[in-house]
């Protein structure tokens, strides 16, 4: 079995940009492209459902942090139209869609990947994902005019860490799409040699607290002293829930026989 797990958002904002000059002379452009493309999985997915991100006041991210995602505009009234006239369409299609108060699109779809009993294809731009690959998860990202599949091997390649230690690095360096602090000072390079080297934030700080870093590492002792707590809420609000719970009903994924 092989399931298809799409960030619902993330494929429409992307689809609606991209046909944003079309609009004018076919205002179905946006929906009607994106449903070819639900469609051309129908030949290599058996299951495929279509996650939706609750509100960002209602998750515990914001709860945690009050600033998580704050950079974030609103959706234009075209692309609010869009939604849900991809939603009505998915709908007719049969295909899942799944949507939860208190979390986003990226916990429902870590949740079903990681207990799917087949392979489950992530499919999204957002390499926030990328922290869920494992031998039977893997992403699929939309690049223009083309995509990239990324496995497990291919991201420690790319990245130089383990899948898991992706949200550290993240934790450490920071996000300023997703208004996630980080730790001043440490930029991508750094994250990565310091969790290359010591696996987890955790295991950083013991060290830190210690004065145990390694002689190479000892540069960086003056900029993480002290900053344990941020780098610690960063990576809860970097880290993917995959305890959310979510409908384990793998016949109620699985593409209708009306398909084409």
């Amino acid at each position: 079995m092989k399931l298809i797990l799409v960030d619902g958002f993330n494929l429409l904002s992307r689809y609606y940009f991209a046909t944003e000059r079309r609009r004018a002379q076919d205002p179905e452009v946006t929906v009607k492209g994106l449903l070819r493309k639900v469609d051309s999985w129908t030949t290599d997915f058996s299951h495929i459902a279509f996650f939706w991100d609750g509100t960002r006041e209602s998750t515990h991210r914001y709860a945690m942090y009050p600033e998580y995602k704050a950079t974030r505009n609103g959706l234009p009234e075209a692309l609010f139209e869009d939604y849900l006239k991809l939603r009505a369409a998915l709908d007719e299609r049969g295909i899942l869609q799944s949507e939860l108060t208190g979390y986003e699109a990226d916990d429902l779809m870590g949740a079903v990947a990681t207990a799917f009993p087949g392979e489950s294809y992530l499919y999204s731009s957002d390499r926030d994902l990328l922290q869920l690959l494992s031998p039977n998860v893997f992403q699929i990202m939309p690049k223009k005019g083309d995509e990239q599949l990324v496995n497990e091997a291919s991201f420690e390649l790319m990245y130089g860490v383990k899948p898991y230690q992706f949200v550290d690095v993240k934790a450490l360096q920071g996000d300023s799409s997703d208004n996630i602090p980080g730790v001043r000072g440490i930029g991508p390079k750094t994250a990565t040699i310091l969790i290359q080297h010591y696996d987890t934030i955790e295991t950083l700080y013991v060290h830190v607290q210690n004065e145990t870093l390694e002689a190479p590492h000892q540069k960086y002792a003056k900029k993480l002293d002290g900053h344990e707590e941020i780098a610690l809420l960063s990576k809860r609000l970097s880290q993917i829930d995959i305890h959310a719970p979510v409908n384990t009903d793998w016949e109620a994924y699985r593409f209708g026989s009306h398909l084409f």
